[in-house]
């Protein structure tokens, strides 16, 4: 896959998720490119937390994850994976960390 069409895939995924998120409830937005290239997630909107969505054939979680820990900053980093053949994003994979999870219980 060329990385324009890699691009488009992934845009579309992330399109999916925030039309999703905005039918839930949550006033979502795509993330652009800053200036400097770095990009604090994919998706906005969503306060406290920062989303990475992913859709490759091939998974690296752990890549993954590092990379949302790494552009959240204070913020919940959650990684959003869309499985194979699965287009609605509400059966998407979210990973995070336990811990991250045990204090999102805690509260």
């Amino acid at each position: 896959m060329t990385g324009a069409a890699s691009r488009a895939k992934g845009a579309r995924a992330e399109v999916a998720l925030v039309n999703w998120l905005r039918c839930h409830g949550w006033p979502a937005a795509r993330r652009y490119l800053a200036g400097d290239g770095r990009q604090p997630g994919d998706v906005d909107g969503v306060p406290g937390v920062c989303f990475e969505v992913k859709n490759q054939a091939r998974h690296d979680i752990a890549g993954w994850l590092r990379q949302v820990e790494g552009q959240a900053g204070p913020s919940l980093p959650v990684l959003v994976v869309k499985p194979r053949g699965e287009t609605d994003p509400g059966r998407w994979w979210a990973v995070l960390r336990f811990e991250d999870l045990a204090s999102v219980l805690e509260d």
